[in-house]
């Protein structure tokens, strides 16, 4: 029995890429723009659509989004000079000339909660009452701090930008006696100055100018209750206060050095590792880095630290569990204009707007951004299949959902991403959306855009071709 001739299956090109970018902007090369990727249950790898937005509150005070925090069932915000609990106004007159303030929390008789921007700090009970800036309040409490907090065993830690670290009396802010003179001790191990100051397991964590440091409660009787790490110094700084967050107890920051490399870090129980790669460092390396924004986002079984660097029209989305970096942006293709992020207690996530006094809903269920499209593009390596001869492409087909009313557009550049051809369409409501008479080529870029009110995921373009004579 004459055993069946294999056949030659057309191949697929994945589109999994990696932002690749050869120098520092982002108009070549691979990427992926306002989506993630996911595995299936064989492990197979897809491309999703990002989260969109619809609006979440009725608040429109036309003023710059400056920080929102949840706290004891309440969502507080804060637009121009003035704090929000759950959308109502409840005091006005706080400092706008340090952006978008940090939060934190504290126990005792009177729970607090605490917020600054490194300009001013305040404190606020549920009463109703808020108390600051602290520093006319308390005269021992410092006129300037970094920005971030760290509650550690009932005291409440803020750091000096000359790396000065003061706490409270235990479980006290707002009053006026809350804070001694005598209650400090410095980062000093090298001497750069404090950027930020942030929380990791039992430990306060100090991120200066190119190092950072670590201390712990040791109980002491008097002056601050820390001790130092010794042997815990990390020789990465940060290089800006506002890249830093805490997702999950771990830590992520924009790091800078004495070669004053910028990178992207994480810190997990102690452990620092560098998680941007060659391409996202060299997007970083001459960036102007005077306005940051960062966030967080965890949703359907991923979690984002999203950070913005607004002068470079640039906003970089890293997927904590696929460990893969993604470019987001507005309907315009600009930065995506977020300040800050929280949650709600119906476990809405709630993203705020940099300047237009709104507040979102974010989630996978919505593909638009309130009434904008969100224009999905996926740029692919230069395809050779291997060698330079010509190659006819007969015919392609998209390896994506069926979907009514979803439709793929595509365009290919054959002389390195400088020349684009008119775009053609895959009509994704088909079984098999295909593209046929796809020209002749000896090297080829593909860029595919989705902007379609409809959800979106998509695997690989599938070729065939053939090779022609040298």
């Amino acid at each position: 029995m004459a055993q069946a001739e294999s056949v030659a299956l057309p191949p697929r090109l994945p589109l999994m890429v990696m932002t690749s970018n050869r120098d520092g902007s982002t108009n070549k090369d691979a990427r992926l723009v306002n989506c993630y990727l996911e595995a299936d249950e064989s492990g197979e790898l897809w491309i999703y659509k990002r989260p969109g937005l619809e609006a979440y509150s009725l608040l429109v005070p036309d003023q710059p989004g400056r920080g929102m925090f949840y706290w004891r069932k309440s969502v507080y915000s804060i637009f121009g000079n003035t704090l929000f609990k759950d959308g109502v106004s409840i005091y006005s007159g706080l400092d706008t000339t340090g952006g978008v303030y940090r939060f934190d929390s504290n126990l005792g008789a009177t729970p607090q909660l605490i917020f600054g921007n490194g300009i001013k700090t305040y404190a606020y009970t549920e009463g109703g009452l808020v108390v600051g800036p602290l520093d006319t309040v308390d005269t021992d409490f410092p006129t300037v701090t970094v920005k971030g907090f760290a509650y550690l065993n009932g005291y409440e830690y803020v750091m000096t930008p000359d790396a000065y670290i003061l706490n409270s009396e235990l479980n006290s802010v707002a009053s006026a006696t809350s804070w001694n003179p005598i209650n400090f001790l410095r980062a000093q191990i090298e001497p750069d100055d404090g950027v930020a100051l942030a929380k990791q397991l039992v430990y306060v964590v100090a991120l200066k100018e190119w190092t950072t440091e670590f201390f712990y409660n040791a109980e002491n009787a008097a002056g601050s209750p820390l001790g130092s790490v010794q042997g815990m110094k990390v020789n990465y700084g940060c290089a800006s206060a506002d890249s830093v967050r805490t997702i999950d107890d771990v830590l992520f920051w924009m790091s800078t050095n004495r070669s004053a490399s910028k990178q992207i870090i994480s810190m997990d129980k102690g452990a620092t590792e560098i998680i941007s790669t060659p391409a996202i460092d060299r997007l970083l390396a001459n960036a102007d880095t005077s306005v940051v924004y960062s966030w967080n986002l965890k949703i359907t079984g991923h979690s984002f630290y999203v950070i913005t660097i607004k002068n470079a029209n640039l906003t970089l989305a890293y997927d904590i569990v696929m460990k893969k970096w993604f470019q987001w942006t507005d309907e315009n293709g600009d930065y995506f204009p977020i300040v800050d992020s929280t949650y709600d207690e119906a476990g809405n996530h709630i993203l705020q707007h940099e300047s237009s006094g709104r507040m979102f809903r974010c989630d996978t269920t919505l593909f638009t951004d309130v009434s904008s499209p969100i224009v999905v593009d996926i740029v692919t390596p230069i395809f050779d299949a291997g060698t330079r001869r010509r190659k006819h492409l007969g015919r392609m087909w998209a390896i994506a959902d069926q979907v009514s009313g979803s439709i793929l557009q595509a365009r290919f550049s054959d002389n390195d991403y400088i020349d684009w051809s008119n775009w053609r369409v895959f009509d994704l409501s088909q079984q098999e959306p295909f593209l046929k008479d796809c020209g002749t080529f000896t090297k080829r870029a593909y860029h595919l855009r989705h902007q379609c009110n409809t959800p979106f995921r998509i695997q690989a373009l599938e070729v065939q071709y053939d090779l022609g004579t040298l």
